[in-house]
């Protein structure tokens, strides 16, 4: 993912590419229940360009930790990439996909990462239950929208 898109100042979209529709469950707040507890608060921003999050968690490790994080649709990769910045000074790239039949795919980095998240949506759109998983280690997450 690039870090700007200054190279298509003159075709940028005036509309959300349609693969922002595929985030639009997330809007509103989620439990996140597992090795990593807490709180994810996401809301559709800037003209619904971007699906932003904002949360609060614990990691395995047992630190608190709060971020934010920007996903959208990026031109170069042809997906839906993220920044994702913590209170700990990280500044990771994340893909995301949602397949057709419910399955929801985030990968640290580029898909196909040995670092990544599958879990499946719940028909009512309110569940997302699976496993974050990278060599020699992984935790279970069943997260649940509370709100919105």
């Amino acid at each position: 993912m690039a870090d700007n898109n200054n190279h298509r100042v003159a075709e940028l979209p005036l509309t959300p590419h349609p693969a922002m529709q595929r985030l639009a469950h997330l809007v509103g707040t989620w439990t996140n229940e597992g090795g990593a507890p807490g709180t994810s608060v996401y809301r559709m921003g800037l003209g619904g360009h971007y699906l932003i999050q904002e949360f609060e968690t614990v990691t395995p490790s047992g630190r608190t930790l709060a971020g934010i994080e920007y996903v959208t649709w990026d031109e170069d990769t042809q997906s839906l990439r993220s920044h994702l910045m913590a209170d700990d000074g990280c500044n990771f790239t994340y893909t995301y996909q949602i397949d057709d039949d419910g399955t929801y795919w985030t990968w640290l980095g580029d898909k196909g990462s040995d670092n990544f998240f599958k879990g499946r949506l719940s028909a009512d759109g309110r569940t997302i239950k699976g496993r974050w998983q990278w060599p020699g280690g992984g935790f279970d997450v069943v997260s649940r929208k509370t709100g919105g």
